[in-house]
């Protein structure tokens, strides 16, 4: 068996690839992933990680709730739930990419609401320069399973992808837990 770090990189390599085909950057030159053109983007500095897929941001001076678009992370948090397989660990991994003060890009989606049903912010999340988002990167680890949503969501493609990619390799989730998340 490999060993997790290698089976990591390999799925990360492969969704890289995967979403290479049919993206654009915001210049417009096919195949570099990242946050593609038409919704507005902002930066912001990260307060804190809630679970695995929502985060406290600041934003303009203030305070923001911010749910990663396209994503579900397993429960970790949600007082009225139990801990779902494999939230610890997909809240500890957000934690570990997006720690305190960390400085991301936030981008919404013009075929999504600008807000989920309890106010959060939805957005793709990125690092400055990084061609890949957050919420791909879980994908691909296996923290996180595509929330499908209405399916018109631009991610959708990539998210997809990645999540196939990791349900091969039975990473995160997808190993651990009998049912798959």
């Amino acid at each position: 068996m490999l060993p997790m770090s290698h089976l990591l990189a390999t799925a990360s390599a492969l969704v890289v690839c995967a979403g290479c085909a049919g993206t654009s950057t915001p210049g417009g030159a096919p195949g570099a992933g990242g946050p593609v053109p038409g919704g507005d983007s902002r930066a912001a500095v990260v307060r804190r990680v809630v679970d695995g897929d929502t985060l406290i941001a600041r934003i303009d001076g203030r305070d923001e709730r911010v749910r990663m678009l396209g994503i579900d992370a397993p429960e970790s948090v949600t007082p009225d739930r139990p801990v779902g397989c494999f939230g610890p660990e997909a809240s500890a991994r957000t934690h570990a990419l997006l720690p305190k003060g960390t400085r991301v890009t936030l981008a919404s989606d013009p075929t999504q609401g600008a807000r989920d049903r309890f106010g959060r912010l939805l957005s793709e999340v990125s690092l400055p320069g990084d061609a890949v988002t957050i919420n791909e990167r879980l994908v691909a680890g296996g923290y996180a399973e595509v929330f499908r949503g209405d399916g018109r969501a631009r991610l959708q493609p990539r998210l997809r992808a990645a999540e196939r990619a990791a349900r091969s390799a039975h990473l995160g989730m997808w190993g651990a837990c009998r049912s798959g998340g």
